[in-house]
């Protein structure tokens, strides 16, 4: 049993990425939950809830909640308990160098590992392709808050070369794990 935390900046791509990963573990016949936990974007919850009605997928959300770490707990204790084995969690966009939201993170992720060890965690960051350097900066940062295991570099699809995946190994251990290449949910390649 699995749950993959995702977590990047603004606009690099989490819920689509998210709703990605959900149809790939889909296709290799797991028991998905999703879990919208970014409660700070406008559309947020609606975003992931059409991606979850259109792949079939079992989503927990809660509009009227405005903690994130609280919303990560119930859908990995939902997800749990109707014998789920991945549960990815999309998380709010967050600007790396603001304290209070990457603290907000590092809780999100301390709930999952304190309360839930029957689950192995994994955290994956969302990378823009078409940042360039920026996007090691990022990485660093948010590794300060939780442990990255690996990468979804996003927005392939255009004219990004995608040439931070070599020092984001090199300089800081994380592999890309997955590319997406474009909108739908098909478009993401391991």
């Amino acid at each position: 049993k699995k749950v993959i935390l995702i977590i990047g900046v603004n606009g690099s791509g989490k819920t689509t990425s998210s709703a990605k990963l959900a149809q790939y573990y889909k296709n290799k016949h797991k028991k998905i939950t999703l879990v919208a936990a970014d409660t700070y974007r406008a559309g947020a919850i609606e975003q992931i809830q059409i991606w979850s009605n259109r792949l079939k997928l079992h989503l927990v959300a809660n509009k009227s909640s405005k903690d994130p770490a609280s919303v990560a707990f119930d859908g990995v204790s939902n997800g749990m308990a109707q014998d789920y084995n991945r549960i990815i969690i999309d998380t709010s966009g967050r600007v790396h160098n603001s304290i209070n939201l990457m603290k907000e993170l590092e809780k999100i992720n301390t709930v999952i590992e304190k309360r839930f060890p029957e689950f192995s965690k994994f955290s994956l960051i969302t990378i823009d392709a078409t940042l360039g350097q920026n996007s090691l900066v990022q990485a660093r940062e948010f590794s300060r808050y939780c442990n990255i295991n690996g990468a979804v570099l996003t927005k392939l699809d255009g004219s990004a070369k995608g040439g931070i995946v070599f020092p984001l190994y090199s300089e800081l251990k994380i592999p890309v794990n997955f590319v997406g290449v474009g909108e739908s949910f098909h478009d993401l390649e391991v």
